[in-house]
């Protein structure tokens, strides 16, 4: 790879990173953290896919992140974990009472930042993540 090429790459990458963090600066309340908001999300929209190991996946977070998360979710009453059935080493998560209001409640400070952007950027907004979603899709791993 050529020195611009290399360069370019990282301009785009920092572009990226500047992008998610100040989309999620503008939301942010101080309630969760951003990996934590990101778990509570995936149990609501996704509860067949509710074991560490499937939320691991699904988030491309690491298994140890993913349980340092969850760890602090049970502690909050956001969400509660019973043994798996068929796997005594798993759990079952689920969104606690206290998890589905933190998520209503905070629903329209979370999506301000990205109703605004699409605002601004009209059609072209669904272009951006439809080729966002088609990249984390490819690049996921097998």
């Amino acid at each position: 790879m050529s020195q611009i090429d290399w360069l370019q790459m990282l301009a785009f990458q920092q572009d990226l990173h500047h992008l998610s963090r100040t989309l999620l600066a503008q939301s942010q309340k101080q309630t969760l953290t951003a990996s934590e908001r990101e778990l509570l999300a995936r149990l609501y929209l996704q509860p067949d896919e509710s074991t560490p190991l499937s939320l691991s996946r699904s988030s491309g977070m690491k298994k140890e992140a993913v349980s340092r998360c969850l760890k602090r979710l049970v502690e909050k009453d956001f969400i509660r974990k019973e043994k798996h059935p068929l796997d005594e080493r798993s759990y079952i998560l689920s969104l606690t009472d206290a998890g589905q209001t933190e998520l209503r409640q905070n629903y329209g400070a979370l999506l301000q930042p990205l109703y605004d952007l699409r605002r601004q950027m009209g059609p072209e907004f669904d272009t951006l993540f439809q080729l966002i979603h088609e990249a984390n899709v490819k690049s996921a791993p097998l």
